[in-house]
């Protein structure tokens, strides 16, 4: 069980155990189960019959049979319907697998690997996950920091990124100033690898040189020592403030594109248009004319 928040690298943790692994000349097969609707998942991991529910016009293989001989990535395990982590629990208990639809069940062998950006812990005191399937996985725990608790692999994760993104982009950077370098040692980091990535990446697209240089990094890292917010930006007072300008910060720096934003903020692009609609309603009751309709957003 890998956990730590979004942005630490836990799938890369993840494919680093598997590909040095006995099983690595099998299959590494990914499901994040905050990705797909609770209707899908149970077929997804567990696979069906034809006829087993309406539009299953064919029988189909699940991600636990796929995995077989090889390593089941499950990221988000906490978001997972408590229906399925008791399903999850007797195949992992029983190595037996059983589509929907089927009364015979297929002999399984597979590592499973799962991640969380959440406590275990306290999902379990909120009755949002099991502990005996949490106690199940928890055989090798893995707690991966954040990137602002190791700031020695930031060098070497930051070389790393300008070479991956001036061979994307052809371009011939290869290298960062020292004030460039000091920027990002100084900053917080609440998109951990993610958005230390993110900003490398436009780094080697404002380039004018062979090297990065401060002016080439996205704005909000030259507004002083970790400092979210511009200079002349009105300081937040409340949590709430300050959730609300760093959003609108990142929404800036990425040219309004939510995709790109949701992965630097390690948040589900639904989470940034239910924002929208908030803020909308917000500014609407305000004025005293209600709220938004569901169909207008």
């Amino acid at each position: 069980l890998i956990t730590g928040e979004s942005g630490t690298g836990k799938e890369l943790a993840a494919k680093a155990i598997h590909y040095n692994s006995t099983r690595r000349r099998s299959r590494f097969v990914p499901l994040n189960c905050a990705g797909i609707p609770e209707t899908l998942l149970e077929s997804e991991l567990f696979g069906h019959e034809r006829g087993a529910f309406t539009g299953a016009t064919a029988s189909r293989r699940g991600l636990i049979e796929e995995a077989h001989g090889g390593t089941l990535f499950l990221d988000e395990i906490a978001e997972m319907p408590m229906l399925l982590q008791a399903k999850l629990l007797r195949v992992l208990d029983d190595k037996e697998v059983r589509p929907l639809g089927s009364n015979r069940p297929s002999v399984v062998d597979f590592r499973i690997i799962a991640a969380t950006n959440k406590d275990p812990r306290n999902r379990i005191a909120a009755g949002a996950f099991r502990d005996d399937l949490f106690f199940r996985l928890n055989v090798a725990g893995i707690a991966l920091p954040h990137l602002r608790e190791r700031v020695g692999d930031l060098r070497l994760l930051t070389q790393h990124f300008i070479q991956k993104h001036a061979a994307a982009q052809g371009r011939s950077v290869s290298g960062i100033s020292r004030d460039a370098l000091a920027l990002l040692e100084a900053y917080r980091w609440p998109g951990n690898v993610r958005e230390l990535e993110n900003a490398i990446e436009r780094g080697v697209a404002f380039a004018s040189s062979d090297a990065i240089r401060p002016d080439d990094l996205p704005s909000y890292l030259l507004g002083g020592r970790g400092s979210l917010l511009d200079a002349g930006t009105e300081q937040p007072t409340t949590l709430k403030e300050f959730q609300e300008q760093y959003i609108a910060r990142i929404l800036t720096e990425t040219g309004g594109d939510r995709d790109r934003a949701a992965r630097i903020l390690g948040v589900h692009p639904r989470t940034l248009r239910r924002r929208d609609r908030r803020v909308m309603n917000e500014r609407v009751s305000d004025r005293g004319t209600g709220s938004i309709p569901e169909t207008s957003v």
